[in-house]
């Protein structure tokens, strides 16, 4: 099963896509949030390309595992998304991704897909 990886974010949106056995993910794209609609139909398109069948939503959740404000409009971008592109939706906390980035030494331009794939690696580690 193939997935897509999204770092949700008021300005950037990171995409990343796992491999066709849904082990490995990958640094795909990120996207610059101007408008939600070309948003919407940007990824639905990296969807269909792709034949991605399950979708990946990183949430920011606090080491004490409340939820901010931030949270709660990353849940609902996925849900939008998930009615947009029929598809699943599942979440899983994004915290300190883009610090690991960062620190792994992605370039900045880059490190909202890094943090994608980041998370979606969480995401897929778990299942595996």
């Amino acid at each position: 099963m193939k997935y897509l990886g999204i770092d949700y974010g008021k300005k950037r949106i990171g995409l990343a896509l796992s491999d066709e056995e849904g082990k490995i993910a990958f640094p795909r794209t990120q996207l610059t949030t101007y408008n939600a609609q070309l948003t919407t139909k940007i990824i639905g398109d990296i969807i269909k390309k792709e034949g991605v069948e399950k979708i990946v939503v990183g949430v920011p959740v606090t080491f004490g595992g409340k939820e901010s404000a931030q949270t709660v409009e990353a849940r609902a971008f996925g849900e939008k998304l998930q009615k947009a592109v029929q598809l699943p939706v599942e979440y899983e906390n994004e915290l300190l991704t883009t610090k690991m980035a960062l620190k792994g030494g992605v370039a900045k331009n880059k490190v909202d897909a890094a943090s994608a794939a980041i998370l979606l690696q969480s995401y897929l580690d778990k299942l595996n």
